[in-house]
C-alpha cells in the first residue's frame, strides 16, 4: 500500500500537477481575454455597437423629392410634378388573399395570376407594387371600395408632368430609372437603385439643379423586418426652378409649321444667342417616360425609320446648300477676290476641264454682281468666287462662323459637322484635293455638313453685324450687356462688307427676283437666304420633274435662314426640311410663321396701321365722289 501511495504521489507531482497548472493558466487567460473583450465592446465600441443595434431596429424608407419646375422665358409653366397614385399590396393585412385579389381584378386591369405568384413569393409582411400611376378613375374606384380591399393602399408619389406633351420634347428631354452602372458612382453617389433622373435633354443637362433633396421615413422594425411604426419623418426638398430661354408662342408656332414633316427649326435672339425655339420633327411624348416607359412605346420609337429620338437640330448633319453662299460672300470680300462691283457672267453653267457644272437656272442669270448673285442664288457666280479663293480660305471663313465645331450648347451628342480642306482630304481620304471639289464646296455641297443650330448662329452673326453668339438654353437676366461679356465672338468681317451681305439677303426676300418671297411679312423687313441641297446626285432630267414624281428619300433637302427686323434684328431662324425640295417653297413659309409669332405685337401694329391707311384711302375716295367739281371757268356753282 505504501508503494502504491508513493507511486501515486510521484505521478501526481510529475504528471498531473503540471497539467493542472497549465489548464488553470489557460482558463485564467481565457477569462482575462473574455473580460478584456467585454471591456472593449462595452467601453470602446459602445457607440458603434449601439448604432448597429439601432440600425437593426430602424429602417430608412426614402421619400421621393420633387424636381424643379421648368418655365419658358415669359413664365409659362412647361414642366412640373404631379401626384401619382400607386396601388400597393400588403398580404399580411388580408384576411382572405384570394377574395381581395378577385375583387381588385374587377376594379383594375392587370394580370391577376402573375401578380399572385409574385406576391406569394414574398414574405407576408413585405409590400408589393401592383400598379404604378393609375388614372384618377381607377384610384377613385379603389378608394370607394377600400373597406372591401383590406391590405390594398394607394401611395401618392410625385411624377413628372410635361404639360404640353411633345412640345420641345427634344430640348426638354425625359426621365428614366438610374442604371446599375451609375448607382453609387461619381455624381450618382447619393442615388439608389430605383431612383429616377434625367436621361435626355434639359432634364439630363440640368440634373444637379432640377433634382431635389430626398426625404425619408425612419421606421421601427422587428427582428423579421416587419415595419412597426414611424419614428421620424424627414420631408423631401424641392429642386430649383429654371427659366428656359425659349418663347412658348414661338416654339408652338414652329412645332405647328413643321408638323407632318421631317426636319428641324432653330430660332435665336441674334444678340444674345438665347434659344427662342428648337424643334425636331418627328418628336415623342416625354410623359410616356414619366412612370417608366412601356416596352411597346420604346420599341415603336427605336424602330421608327424617321428616328424620332434624334434631335435633328443638333444631331442632324446636312449639306447646307446655297445658305453656304453667305460664307462664300464673306470670304470673297475679306480676301479681296471680289467687291460690290465684281461681275461674273452666268450662262447657266461653269466649265472646268471637260466637266460642266450647272447653275440651278438652266438659261443662266447673265451678268451678276454680288448683291444680285445672293438675291437670285446664282451658282455660277459662287463657282468663280470659290475657284479664286481655294478650299482652304473657304475653310478658314467657315470656322470663323462657327462651323466644323460644336456650339457647346450643353445638350448631349451634339455633332460638329464637317467643312473640308486639303489637309482633311489627305488625312482621311488619302487623296489630294481636286478643283472640282472646290466648286461643290462653294455652293454648300460635296463634303460640307452642318447642323441647323450652327446655321442659326451663322445667320445671327450676319443679322447682328458680325458677332457669333454663344447658344444659350436659359434666359439672361440682363440681355443689354456687350457682345464680349455675353461670350460672343467677333468674326472679323469689316462692317461695310457685312452690310453688303445683309443688303443682298434683304433682296432675297423682298425683291421680285428674290428666291424667298414667301417669307415676306407686312410691316416687318425680313432678310434671309434659301438653300436646296442634294441628298443623292440626280440626273438633270430628274431635277426638272415635279417633286412628287421623285421618291421621297431621293428628294432634295430644303433650307432657309433668316433674321428680322432688318434694322434691329430680334430673331434669327434656321429651317431645314428633309426631302422638302426648294427652300423658298418649303422653308420660307415656316420662317414666316415663326418670326410672326415672336414679333406678334409688331406684326399686329403694322396690320393695324395698314388697315387705318386703307380706311383713310376709302374715306378720301368717298369724299372725292361726293364733292362737286368746280366749273372750267372757275366761277362758283349756283
Amino acid at each position: 500500500m505504501a508503494e502504491f501511495a508513493y507511486g501515486s504521489d510521484e505521478k501526481y507531482f510529475k504528471v498531473i500537477r503540471p497539467r493542472v497548472f497549465i489548464l488553470t493558466g489557460i482558463i485564467l487567460a481565457a477569462a482575462l481575454a473574455l473580460l478584456i473583450r467585454l471591456w472593449y465592446l462595452q467601453v470602446i465600441q459602445v457607440d458603434n455597437l449601439k448604432g448597429l443595434a439601432e440600425s437593426n431596429r430602424l429602417r430608412q424608407i426614402p421619400l421621393s423629392d420633387y424636381r424643379g419646375t421648368i418655365y419658358d422665358r415669359t413664365g409659362i409653366e412647361l414642366v412640373s410634378s404631379r401626384a401619382s397614385f400607386n396601388v400597393v399590396i400588403m398580404r399580411e393585412d388580408m384576411p382572405d388573399f384570394d377574395e381581395v385579389m378577385d375583387k381588385l381584378a374587377q376594379l383594375l386591369h392587370y394580370n391577376k395570376e402573375d401578380a399572385k405568384k409574385k406576391i406569394l413569393a414574398l414574405p407576408a409582411f413585405q409590400s408589393y407594387l401592383l400598379a404604378r400611376d393609375v388614372n384618377r378613375d381607377d384610384a377613385a374606384r379603389i378608394e370607394e371600395h377600400r373597406y372591401e380591399l383590406p391590405g390594398v393602399t394607394l401611395d401618392v408619389m410625385p411624377v413628372r408632368n410635361y404639360k404640353y406633351g411633345k412640345l420641345a420634347s427634344h430640348l426638354i428631354g425625359y426621365l428614366g430609372e438610374i442604371s446599375k452602372d451609375q448607382v453609387g458612382h461619381g455624381f450618382y453617389e447619393d442615388y439608389r437603385k430605383g431612383d429616377v433622373l434625367g436621361k435626355y435633354g434639359i432634364e439630363k443637362s440640368f440634373e444637379p439643379i432640377l433634382k431635389g433633396t430626398k426625404g425619408m421615413n425612419i421606421m421601427e422594425v422587428d427582428a423579421s423586418g416587419r415595419e412597426l411604426q414611424v419614428i421620424e419623418r424627414i420631408s423631401p426638398g424641392a429642386g430649383t426652378d429654371i427659366h428656359l430661354s425659349i418663347d412658348f408662342k414661338t416654339q408652338l408656332a414652329a412645332e405647328k409649321a413643321l408638323e407632318g414633316k421631317q426636319g428641324a427649326v432653330v430660332a435665336l435672339r441674334p444678340k444674345t444667342g438665347e434659344i427662342l425655339a428648337m424643334v425636331s420633327s418627328p418628336g415623342f411624348d416625354p410623359n410616356q417616360f414619366a412612370s417608366g416607359v412601356e416596352s411597346d412605346y420604346w420599341n415603336s420609337l427605336t424602330t421608327d425609320s424617321y428616328h424620332p429620338l434624334n434631335n435633328r437640330a443638333i444631331q442632324g448633319v446636312y449639306s447646307p446648300g446655297s445658305t453656304f453662299k453667305i460664307i462664300m460672300a464673306a470670304a470673297g470680300l475679306k480676301e479681296g477676290v471680289i467687291d460690290e462691283n465684281t461681275t461674273f457672267t452666268c450662262p447657266g453653267y461653269y466649265s472646268l476641264g471637260r466637266k460642266v457644272y450647272h447653275c440651278w437656272k438652266d438659261k443662266g442669270h447673265g451678268p451678276m454682281k454680288l448683291l444680285h448673285a445672293l438675291e437670285q442664288s446664282c451658282d455660277v457666280y459662287f463657282y468663280h468666287v470659290g475657284m479664286k479663293l481655294g478650299v482652304d480660305k473657304i475653310y478658314e471663313m467657315s470656322e470663323r462662323f462657327g462651323l466644323n465645331q460644336k456650339t457647346g450648347i450643353g445638350l448631349e451628342n451634339e455633332k460638329r459637322g464637317l467643312i473640308p480642306n486639303t489637309a482633311w482630304k489627305v488625312k482621311y481620304r488619302h487623296e489630294p484635293w481636286i478643283a472640282g471639289e472646290t466648286l461643290s464646296s462653294a455652293i454648300g455641297q460635296g463634303f460640307n455638313l452642318v447642323t441647323p443650330l450652327q446655321m442659326a448662329r451663322v445667320i445671327s452673326a450676319v443679322g447682328n453685324g458680325g458677332w457669333l453668339p454663344t447658344a444659350r438654353l436659359t434666359r439672361l437676366k440682363d440681355d443689354g450687356a456687350s457682345p464680349e461679356s455675353l461670350g460672343s465672338h467677333n468674326i472679323g468681317i469689316p462692317a461695310k462688307h457685312m452690310e453688303l451681305i445683309r443688303q443682298g439677303l434683304l433682296l432675297v426676300v423682298n425683291s421680285p427676283q428674290g428666291t424667298a418671297g414667301r417669307a415676306r411679312i407686312p410691316g416687318v423687313d425680313v432678310a434671309g437666304k434659301t438653300g436646296t441641297s442634294q441628298v443623292v446626285k440626280l440626273r438633270e432630267e430628274d431635277h426638272r420633274k415635279n417633286l412628287e414624281s421623285i421618291p421621297e428619300k431621293y428628294r432634295d433637302n430644303a433650307w432657309f435662314v433668316a433674321f428680322a427686323p432688318f434694322d434691329d434684328p430680334q430673331i434669327a431662324v434656321a429651317i431645314m426640311v428633309e426631302h422638302g425640295g426648294h427652300g423658298g417653297t418649303v422653308g420660307a413659309p415656316i420662317a414666316k410663321e415663326v418670326i410672326s409669332a415672336y414679333l406678334e405685337e409688331m406684326v399686329k401694329a403694322a396690320a393695324k396701321k395698314q388697315d387705318e391707311l386703307k380706311q383713310q384711302q376709302r374715306l378720301l375716295k368717298q369724299q372725292q365722289r361726293t364733292t362737286p367739281h368746280a366749273p372750267a371757268d372757275g366761277k362758283p356753282l349756283t
